[in-house]
């Protein structure tokens, strides 16, 4: 009998959990424009350590200090992050809607966490709602 070297780390309690992907979808009262999504940078600015943008026509992110610094493109990415904590937020200008993924976490999804006081959000989608996802779909909402 063989054991590999992940049931022995496992055995060992090395191995806490496995990282499993996740991801949530926001929908707003209104559609995101720049001073809504100034408002949500704000958010995440006061609350956590650092905030970086996708660098558009480009591999690579840049810090984000203050909503001022934002490249504006009609479709934006985000990372927010927190200690070891990361999300990826996916944000079109005149949507209604904002999708975030990341890893789940012991306690609270940190990609959960990132919508969560956001100004002006109706509802939060788990991305295995399948059902609720098709009909935002179909109204058009994402």
């Amino acid at each position: 009998m063989s054991i590999s070297y992940l049931d022995l780390m496992e055995n060992e309690g090395w191995v806490k959990f496995r990282m499993e992907k996740k991801g949530f979808v926001a929908v707003f009262e209104k559609a995101l424009d720049r001073t809504l999504i100034s408002e949500c940078v704000a958010s995440w600015l006061e609350r956590f350590e650092k905030v970086e943008q996708v660098v558009p026509k480009m591999e690579g992110t840049l810090e984000v200090k203050e909503p001022s610094e934002i490249m504006w493109e009609p479709h934006v990415q985000f990372r927010v992050l927190n200690g070891e904590q990361f999300s990826w937020v996916y944000v079109s200008l005149d949507k209604l809607a904002m999708e975030t993924t990341g890893f789940q976490d012991a306690e609270i999804s940190f990609c959960l966490e990132v919508l969560l006081e956001l100004p002006f959000v109706a509802e939060v989608v788990d991305e295995k709602n399948h059902k609720r996802l098709e009909q935002l779909e179909k109204a058009g909402i994402i």
